[in-house]
């Protein structure tokens, strides 16, 4: 590797640990929630060509999602949070134009999700009480596992041997060609997929050092399911080949109960007590 390589590389990891440390002693002095998280959801996809909006008509379907949940105070009312959770998301779909009038797919997609949102929060009153709501807005990173369906069309109806209504699950493996009878093929998915999350909803503290925070968010898919390639079935099961050049799109709500873990006050008494010792 040339000299200047060298140093570009050595200068880039120098100026990575440094911004780590900074953001590592950010976090260590400021007020750190952590706790489980769980919901249920709403979600559907969206075309990116508007042509299959004619030929289709796309339902929503309900979804849920448990993980862990962190928040950090970052200023006084601006938070920072994140979560690592397991999600479902799938569609309905309904051929509605003469082409496709025959078919009903349905989809269940998995994955593991990481929202990342920063909020504001705000205080109100009702009938004399407070009480704190948020808004924010962040990026969403979502890593596609895999996940199952069922097909009927016109083909299923002339070549299934199991009846009209086909099972099946998603592949990421093997060759379009080849595909099995229980499978739909994908042979070049995105699976990291990204998509942009706005949020709002409310803080509830039950207790000293407890938070109860009820989450509304709104997910607008960027990535496509596939830029480059549809859905394969068995050929012995239909020609019907699926679009995945659709975004995710949906609605969540989510319950989080947080607990603080006074990494703050931790701080400033130990601070206290080096400044007696010394």
């Amino acid at each position: 590797m040339p000299r200047y390589n060298q140093k570009v590389c050595v200068k880039a990891k120098i100026t990575g640990l440094i911004i780590l440390i900074s953001l590592l002693a950010s976090v260590s002095e400021a007020q750190v929630l952590i706790g489980p998280i769980a919901g249920g959801n709403f979600s559907w996809t969206s075309f990116g060509d508007k042509d299959f909006k004619d030929d289709f008509k796309v339902s929503p379907v309900f979804g849920w999602h448990a993980g862990g949940h962190v928040s950090f105070r970052v200023r006084k009312r601006f938070f920072l949070h994140t979560s690592l959770i397991y999600s479902t998301k799938g569609k309905d779909m309904e051929g509605k134009s003469e082409l496709f009038d025959d078919l009903t797919l349905k989809m269940r997609y998995k994955y593991i999700e990481m929202p990342i949102v920063y909020t504001v929060n705000f205080r109100g009153t009702i009938n004399k009480k407070p009480f704190k709501y948020f808004l924010g807005i962040g990026p969403n990173v979502s890593y596609w596992l895999g996940g199952k369906g069922t097909i009927v069309n016109t083909d299923t109806h002339e070549f299934a041997e199991n009846g009209p209504e086909v099972d099946f699950k998603i592949s990421f493996k093997g060759d379009p060609v080849e595909t099995a009878d229980d499978e739909m093929v994908v042979e070049k998915p995105t699976r990291i997929q990204l998509g942009l999350n706005f949020t709002t909803g409310f803080v509830f503290e039950p207790a000293r050092d407890r938070e109860m925070v009820l989450t509304f968010r709104y997910e607008l898919g960027h990535s496509y399911l596939s830029r480059e390639s549809n859905g394969v079935f068995g050929q012995y099961i239909t020609y019907y080949e699926d679009n995945l050049k659709t975004r995710n799109m949906g609605l969540r709500v989510s319950l989080a109960y947080m607990i603080d873990l006074k990494v703050d006050q931790r701080k400033k008494g130990k601070t206290t007590f080096d400044k007696k010792k010394f």
